[in-house]
This record gives structure tokens, sequence and C-alpha cells, in this order.
């Protein structure tokens, strides 16, 4: 992953500016004052930075990176829910009226804090501006357990703590659980046993009412059913009686007309079925005998059922539904008890696994902390910080974490007799750049981020110290992009593509803008860098030469 494009709109003293980057080291020169800082500038409020709106005229200005993507960069990306094709293009729109600015990430609208999310991972801005990942304290655990090769052992910190974390949380849960649920378990264990004792059945209900209606209305029952015998076959006049005269007609009028016999079947069935009906309502008139106490038992029953319905605000088929789920959660409670216990053992097993790792841990990165410390301060001493003191602080963590039990801070001290102080608190934009540049060269297997951008790192150096610099830089390059602007020569040689900032004037203004450099005109810009406004044939003579020196050519060429 590289940035490739830097698009600027109205920005300053920019009224368009468009630059291609590739990877390797890409150099920005440029005489005093000629805004190289400005470009800069445009990356730090690209990546997230807060944006001073004083420094803003009255137009609308746009400010555009776009970043190459591979796959390893996808999935990074896809676990913050950013999906990407092979570009990822970030555009800010600052608006100096209002005062706010408008951000985007593959045309879609984000936060600025969303932005600070991706970009600390993709661009690293060292010198005046403060886009570091370095100057991240909570990041120095990780670099020293990437010098440490601790990757394989960090990740089963993480695991084990991570489950450490859920199995505590889940007893946290079964205990409010089991106290939520022995305050209930009185009140389960009543319920249960006031429905169990109602014995209650599905359709009880409609049986009650039915039958209270009939006991009722038993009086009226028995007067009807016995005149409906009586009307049936009992009277003169009885319904059987007429069915009997009426088929000793038909039978002798269809001995006359045929066609009548199909009635007569049919009529002939009739007696055998008044006969039925007459045996049945002679049956059911016996039956019927008043009871009051029957009658009196079964509307208490129905009344009992009411007042249950009532209290527990649900019908008799839930509560018959419930008094289940209530026998489940008192064997659930029952139940508690085990598994949190269970839950505990487990806790403790957890602990003890997860101690012994963060040990292990502890005990490697004591080890490599006075390896990588030696290293560093080898490093600051090419740099000309030979006096500096590196130091990798180790202390102990307030509580277990998915890192281990340790706390890791890199302090530095620059000056003789100085105690060494947090990086962050280092105030030289090139001092700072320089630490960063030892660090990076050091950690350089280590750290991923794709982008290194410096600012000011030839700050206070020149001659032999600024070649190892620049040496250092080119070194970098190898692995990852490095943009750098600077204003020495010995650094600029080294560069891949170089890039010359240059101002103009248009319409009585006064704007800048950037450019890549030929071979030819690279010549020339070394030229000025080493002897000033005057270019001679003599500095143009020395400055092929170096460039030849630096990319390890014959310096007797012609």
């Amino acid at each position: 992953m590289a940035l490739q494009r830097l698009f600027v709109k109205n920005y300053l003293l920019v009224k368009s500016l468009e630059v291609e980057f590739q990877q390797g080291l890409n150099v920005i020169t440029g005489e005093t004052g000629a805004g190289k800082s400005l470009i800069i500038g445009t990356l730090n409020i690209a990546l997230g930075e807060k944006i001073d709106w004083d420094l803003l005229g009255e137009e609308e200005a746009e400010i555009t990176l776009v970043f190459n993507v591979g796959e390893k960069e996808k999935k990074t990306l896809e676990k913050i829910s950013l999906q990407t094709d092979d570009e990822l293009i970030i555009r800010r729109v600052l608006n100096p009226s209002s005062r706010k600015s408008k951000i985007y990430i593959n045309m879609a609208p984000v936060t600025q804090s969303f932005l600070k999310e991706i970009t600390e991972s993709i661009a690293d801005l060292h010198g005046q501006h403060q886009h570091q990942k370095l100057l991240n304290k909570e990041s120095h655990i990780d670099f020293l357990d990437g010098f440490a090769r601790l990757t394989k052992e960090r990740e089963k910190m993480r695991k084990l703590y991570e489950e450490l974390m859920a199995t505590q949380q889940r007893l946290k849960e079964m205990m409010k659980k089991e106290e939520e649920a022995r305050e209930k378990e009185e009140f389960y264990k009543f319920k249960l046993e006031e429905l169990e004792k109602a014995n209650l059945k599905e359709g009880e209900e409609s049986e009650l009412e039915e039958r209270i209606n009939i006991l009722s209305n038993i009086e009226k029952l028995q007067s009807l059913v016995t005149a409906a015998i009586f009307d049936i076959y009992e009277s003169d006049d009885s319904a059987y009686e007429k069915i009997y005269r009426t088929i000793q007609n038909l039978q002798d009028l269809s001995k006359i007309d045929s066609h009548l016999r199909e009635p007569l079947e049919n009529l002939s069935e009739l007696p055998d079925k008044l006969d039925e009906i007459w045996r049945n309502l002679v049956e059911y008139k016996n039956n019927l005998t008043l009871n009051p106490e029957e009658l009196e038992e079964l509307r208490n029953r129905l009344a009992f059922l009411k007042n249950l319905k009532n209290k527990y605000r649900k019908t008799i088929e839930e509560l018959i539904k419930e008094k289940e789920t209530l026998r489940e959660e008192l064997a659930m409670i029952e139940n508690y008890e085990n598994e949190i216990s269970t839950l505990k053992s487990q806790i403790e097993d957890l602990k003890v696994k997860a101690d012994e790792q963060a040990s292990l841990l502890t005990k490697e990165r004591t080890k490599a902390k006075p390896v990588l410390e030696k290293l560093i301060k080898e490093e600051l001493s090419e740099l000309a910080m030979e006096k500096s003191e590196f130091v990798v602080e180790i202390s102990e963590a307030p509580e277990l974490g998915p890192s281990g039990k340790d706390l890791v801070e890199f302090f530095i001290s620059t000056n003789p007799g100085e105690p060494p102080r947090p990086l962050y608190k280092i105030a030289s934009g090139g001092e700072l750049s320089r630490i960063m540049l030892a660090i990076k060269r050091v950690l350089a297997e280590v750290d991923d981020v794709p982008t290194l951008v410096f600012d000011e790192a030839d700050t206070g150096i020149g001659g032999k110290v600024a070649e190892k610099v620049g040496r250092k830089m080119k070194d970098i390059s190898r692995k990852r992009q490095v943009i750098v602007i600077t204003h020495l020569p010995q650094i600029a040689v080294f560069a891949d593509r170089h890039f010359v900032v240059e101002k103009y004037t248009k319409s009585g203004k006064t704007y800048i803008n950037i450019r890549e450099l030929s071979e030819e005109e690279k010549i020339k810009e070394i030229a000025r860098m080493l002897s000033g406004e005057k270019i001679t044939s003599e500095s143009l003579k020395y400055a092929e030469q170096f460039l030849r020196t630096s990319r390890g050519e014959n310096a007797g060429k012609s």
C-alpha cells in the first residue's frame, strides 16, 4: 500500500496542484520559503488533523489523497467495515465561511474520528506535525513485542484474556440471574403449589357453565321433556299414532298408484326412529334429578377458576402452561449453584494460565529491552545524537490485559544530565524526526505503517551525518514508501523520485506548485542546494558526481 496521488485545490498558496508519488524514496526540495511544508500541511489535514481556519481564504478548498490497496490492506480495512477495491480515496472539503469540513472515503461521508482511525495505520508524519503512531505510548508494547518476535505468544495471551473476560461475564450474569431467581423462588413455589392444587383442565370452564345451566333449569327441562314424551307416544293423538295411520292409508293407496310406494317406504322408517327418540327422552327424564349440593359445588368451582384467572390475569390454558414453566424455573434455580461452581473453577484455571502466559511475556520483554535500547542508541549515534539515551521502561499494569500485565513506554534524553522523558515531550521537530528515523530503522520489520513522511529530519545536521540520514531513509524505503522534505543535498541524492516546490505569479497573486524533476533537472537542483542561488559549472559537476556516488556508480565517469 502506498500514497499514489495528492490533489490540492484552493488551499493557501495552492490554486491547483497534483502530484504522483511512488514506492521508494520520494524527496521534496525547494528554495527557502517556497512552500515545502505547505505540502506536508495538506497531507496532515487530509489524514484527519485539525484545521487552522484563520489561515484560509474565502474559497472552498479541497484536498484528496489516493492510496493503492493490496489484498492485505483490504482485509485490514474490512475489519472496520470499510469495503474498497484497488484504491482508497480520502477527500476532505474545507468550507471557510462555515468553518466546517466534509470528509469522504471512497465517496462515502465519514467522521473525523473515523478518518483518523483509518489513517493512523496507513501513514505516519514525522516532524512539525503530530500524526505519529510512535507518539502513542499504547503502541510501544506492540513495537517491543514485534522486535522480540512475540506475535504468537501475544495472540495466545489475547485469547486467554478474552476467554477469561467472557467467562467472568457469564459468571456475573449467572449470579445475577440466581439472585433474581432466589428472590422469586418462594413465590414460584407458592404459585406452583396453588396451580397444582387447582387441578386445572383444558375446557373445564365451558363444561362447568353447561352443567350449571342444566341444573339451574331442571324443572323446566323435566316439564318440557315429559310433554315431549307424551306427545310422541302416550297421548291418544300422539305422533306415533298419526304416523301409523298415515302408513296404513298409503299402503292402500300404493296399490292403486305405484308412485306412492317411495313415500311409503320413507315414512315406514319413522316409527322405529320415534321409538328410539322416545326411549332416549325417557332415559334422559329419569336421570334428571335436582341436586342442590352439586349445583353449589359447581358454582363454587367456576367462581374459583374465575378468581384464579383474575389473580394472575391469564386464561386457564395459559396457567396450565405456566405450571410447566414454573417447574422448569425451580429446577434451574437448583442448578444455578452447580453452574456457578463450574464457572468459578473455570475462571481460576484461566487466571492461572493467563498469569503464566503474562509472566512469560514479561520475561521475554525484559530480555529484549536492553537489546532494543542498544540498537536504537547506535542508530542515534550515527544521526549526530551520540549523547542521547534511549530507555524502554517496563512497568506492571494495574490489572491483567490482552497484552499481559506490563506497561511499556519509550523514553529518551537528548542532552547529557537530562532525565529520559516520554517521546511525545520531545520539543524539537528535527530531533523527533531523527529519533523516529532511528526507531523505524531498527523496527523496520515490525512496524507495518506503509507510508512514512519526514519533515525537518535534517534540522541541525550536515556533512557525513546528513549522508547517513539519507542512507537510512533509503534503507527504510526499500520496504515501504518514504516521503521526505529536505534542504540537504546529502539526503536528496538518494531519491528514487525527486520533486521541487516552486512559487509562481499569476494575475498579481503568488501561488506554489510541485513537479517531478528529470535527471538533468535533478542535477541542477542538487547543484543549487550545494552552492546556493548561483549554479556554477563546478557545482554541476560535483552534483553529478554526488548523485553517482549515492547510487554506487563509478564516480570517475564523465
